[in-house]
Parts: structure tokens; C-alpha cells; sequence
């Protein structure tokens, strides 16, 4: 199955959730939205969302400064 993931396409596996997408790409929840198909997700829904054959995902990470 692939997604389309900040622009580029990504293969995952059917079951795999938010949660796992992260931890593929080494990315830590708390610092991070998602948002798929323009919906962001809220973060108590990561280990439950599925998603779907070419879903649009975009990770946006947050960075502190001044």
C-alpha cells in the first residue's frame, strides 16, 4: 500500500497506524501534527488511525526559536 508523505510516495503496510508511520521515519509524536487529506489528526487518535491507499500526509514538525 503507499501514501503520499510530505509530497512523496511511501509504501507502509495495511495495518500500520500513525504511531508506526512515526517510528518508521523517526519522528517523535510530541513534536509533530499530522494531518491526512487536509483532516488534522488529533494526537489521542494516532495508535487507532488507518489509513487508506493514497492518502495525502503531511508531518509538520514544530521548532522552537525567537
Amino acid at each position: 500500500m503507499h501514501i503520499v508523505l510530505n509530497g512523496k510516495k511511501f509504501s507502509i503496510k495495511e495495518k500500520d497506524t500513525i504511531t508506526m508511520l512515526l517510528k518508521k521515519i523517526d519522528v517523535k509524536p510530541s513534536k509533530v501534527a499530522i494531518e491526512v487529506n487536509k483532516v488534522v489528526i488529533p494526537k489521542e487518535k494516532y495508535r487507532y488511525f488507518k489509513f487508506k491507499n493514497n492518502d495525502k500526509v503531511e508531518v509538520v514538525t514544530f521548532i522552537g526559536g525567537g
